[in-house]
């Protein structure tokens, strides 16, 4: 029970003044949300945030973790006071009903009756598409201030908001800023990615997981396990006013029905509400925001069978205002005739970052509507979705993926199935030799059963793919992503079913869980399954001078570069018809060395190498450029330097100017860029732009 608390004893507690209303969001602000080209602040947001919780018996604040940057990291919690007096009961419950393994019907029926959906929404990812985050504090405030309403009680007493007031709040603040000088007239310099290291690639790492930010959002969703995951982001293809679900196609091969009915049905709903309140121009479908890529960060938790989307509102730039005539529609749109995905056709006139926020509070407040409206069947149905899943792979195949310990990289798999346990999967082993299709696997080998609730999650991520027929119609994202193939894993499709004596074999995977929060890069290790799920034993053999790494494990980059950081030198023996490649790691702290080759699971053999045999130095003087703009595929190569512990040094336009650059560095690294970003002008993540698609 320790571990399943600990986010709740991570609750912000203020104890709201008594008879005090909520502060208005202008009040605050010294602006209305959403006044032209007026951006609030993270900080800004997290202090309303705060006196909406001092205040309000409504509204709790739970910090969740901490940010690549530092920034504690702050949810909302909104909802009856009642609710949330039960909130870990109602945690509980959500949990419970997530794993439906041992659960009858009638046990999960009166857990959906006394239970109340979970519902996150958040703003922000991409943190350019500006509106996102603004639209969070009056969201907030409209259910807080409105409480007594029959409509807000409503939502208040059958939902409880999970309400992240920015999901990106680094980017929140490098964005805000940049524009207020922009918009002050000051020009400054083209704006950094708003995440580091990677960006808008932020809503590309769902599963791999690899930075910071995508750790803390999917430990956080396993510990809640909300009903619905809704992300705004912008913008809509215009001259739309915001897109929402139904998905284009194709959509996941596995992505499980009642979760993509339930997806379509929220998303007429929100744009039947948008049109009772007077707010034209929305649209479904289209050929251009596809469900098929899982790396989408809201998408991903459909196959862990959330109710999951994201809209795409029409804006961005600052919160600028932009004015359009019937001349500037495109073709297609300049009749202004109704279709059935696109009823309420928008016409034209001005367009404020206040609409822009009305729109996302009304396609907010809709999907909390719904919840409380459904709120038993939106239970009942995460425990179905997942039964059924359970169901469906006890009688059909495939089975299983077993995974063994024996492989090119030993840490390949480790890296694999600790990224499927952070996800919730569950991960089982051997302990002893057992037989499968004619082939016996050695004790220790690694075993995915299907027969689980988010086996939809595994076999999108470990089958190949076939990317439907789709005509003329491209993929919107990737259309490949098989884990096993990208990370170089050996994994057997269990095909047929696994014998009694295969599984009598089995057991969880379990570890001790580092805790969560000791580090600021939080590991896979906080969760016990992955911290359980580890290489076999390395050793360094033989004896001699220089340790040779084979240069297909990848932790020996981490040993090679922990070496050369203690004086060694680093040479390459290349391959002969008899003898394999190897790196050559000469001199250091041998003592040090060998105790790092344990820590990283690396095994490597001493020998001499004698003065006829062939070698070449490696360059390890490393310079990396950096053009302003921010790009992500530098970011990447950046996240992967540090990762992994490369020694570098980041250079950038005026350096490409200086005639000693060849002399300083061994090697110079640039990142895939136009000829303009590498003088220092253009390149992506620059200005935002106000029509570019979201995603």
């Amino acid at each position: 029970m320790r571990k399943q608390w600990s986010f709740v004893l991570a609750i912000l507690v203020a104890t709201p003044a008594i008879g005090q209303s909520p502060v208005p969001p202008e009040v605050a602000f010294g602006h209305r949300v959403g006044a032209d080209s007026q951006l609030v602040t993270y900080a800004q947001s997290i202090d309303y945030f705060r006196r909406l919780a001092a205040s309000s018996q409504h509204v709790q604040l739970l910090e969740v973790g901490k940010t690549s940057f530092g920034r504690p990291w702050t949810v909302a919690l909104i909802s009856s006071p009642a609710n949330l007096a039960r909130i870990g009961e109602f945690r509980r419950i959500n949990q419970r009903l997530a794993r439906p393994e041992g659960l009858t019907d009638a046990q999960a029926r009166q857990l959906a009756r006394e239970g109340i959906p979970l519902v996150d929404i958040s703003g922000g990812l991409h943190a350019s598409e500006i509106a996102g985050a603004q639209h969070t504090p009056q969201l907030a405030y409209e259910l807080v201030s409105r409480a007594a309403e029959p409509a807000m009680k409503e939502i208040l007493d059958n939902t409880i908001l999970f309400l992240w007031p920015s999901i990106n709040p680094d980017g929140q603040d490098i964005v805000v800023n940049w524009c207020r000088e922009t918009l002050a007239g000051r020009n400054p310099p083209p704006m950094e990615l708003y995440q580091k290291y990677i960006g808008h690639d932020n809503n590309r790492d769902s599963y791999m997981l690899n930075v910071v930010e995508s750790r803390v959002i999917a430990r956080t969703w396993r510990e809640w396990e909300p009903q619905i995951i809704y992300v705004h982001h912008q913008s809509s293809p215009f001259p739309t006013r915001i897109w929402i679900p139904p998905f284009a196609d194709p959509i996941g091969l596995y992505a499980p029905p009642i979760m993509s009915r339930t997806v379509n049905t929220i998303g007429m709903r929100i744009a039947q509400e948008l049109d009772q309140t007077g707010k034209p121009g929305a649209v479904h479908m289209l050929a251009t925001f596809d469900a098929y890529y899982p790396g989408y960060i809201d998408y991903m938790p459909m196959y862990q069978h959330i109710a999951s989307w994201w809209t795409e509102t029409q804006g961005g730039n600052c919160g600028i205002p932009r004015t359009t005539t019937a001349a500037d529609l495109p073709a297609p749109y300049r009749a202004l005739l109704p279709t059935s995905m696109y009823s309420s056709p928008w016409k034209e006139g001005r367009w404020t970052l206040r609409d822009q926020v009305d729109y996302m509070v009304t396609a907010s407040m809709a999907t909390l509507r719904y919840a409380a409206r459904f709120r038993e069947e939106l239970l009942y149905n995460r425990y179905q979705s997942g039964r059924d899943a359970i169901a469906h792979h006890r009688r059909n195949g495939p089975y299983a993926w077993i995974v063994p310990q024996a492989q090119r990289d030993p840490w390949a798999p480790v890296e694999l199935l600790r990224r499927l346990a952070f996800l919730g999967v569950r991960v089982q082993q051997l302990a002893r030799d057992a037989a499968h299709d004619g082939v016996t696997y050695p004790a220790g080998t690694w075993v995915v059963p299907l027969d689980q609730e988010f086996a939809p999650l595994v076999r999108e991520l470990m089958e190949p793919q076939q990317y439907p027929d789709m005509g003329d119609d491209l993929p919107y994202d990737a259309a490949g992503w098989t884990l096993p193939y990208q990370m170089g894993v050996n994994a057997v499709e269990a095909k047929t079913a696994l014998s009694a004596e295969f599984r009598a074999a089995l057991a969880d995977v379990q570890g001790t869980a580092e805790p969560w929060g000791a580090s600021d890069q939080y590991p896979f290790t906080t969760n016990a399954m992955a911290a359980g799920i580890v290489p076999p034993a390395a050793a360094i053999t033989g004896r001699g001078s220089a340790l040779a790494i084979d240069p297909a494990h990848t932790n020996g980059f981490r040993l090679i570069n922990r070496a050369i950081a203690d004086g060694a030198t680093l040479r390459v023996r290349p391959a002969t018809p008899t003898r394999p490649a190897r790196y050559l790691v000469i001199g250091g702290n041998a003592q040090r060395l060998a105790a790092a080759a344990t820590e990283l699971s690396v095994s490597g053999e001493r020998l001499n190498v004698p003065r006829d045999m062939s070698t070449h130095a490696v360059p390890t003087r490393i310079a990396l450029y950096k053009a302003a703009p921010g790009n992500m595929d530098q970011g990447w190569t950046e996240w992967l330097f540090d990762t992994f512990g490369f020694r570098y040094t980041l250079v950038g336009p005026a350096d490409l100017r200086d005639s000693t650059l060849g002399s300083r560095f061994d090697a110079i690294i640039m990142a895939s860029q136009g000829l303009t970003s590498a003088g220092g002008r253009g390149g992506r993540g620059g200005a935002p732009a106000a029509a570019a698609p979201g995603g």
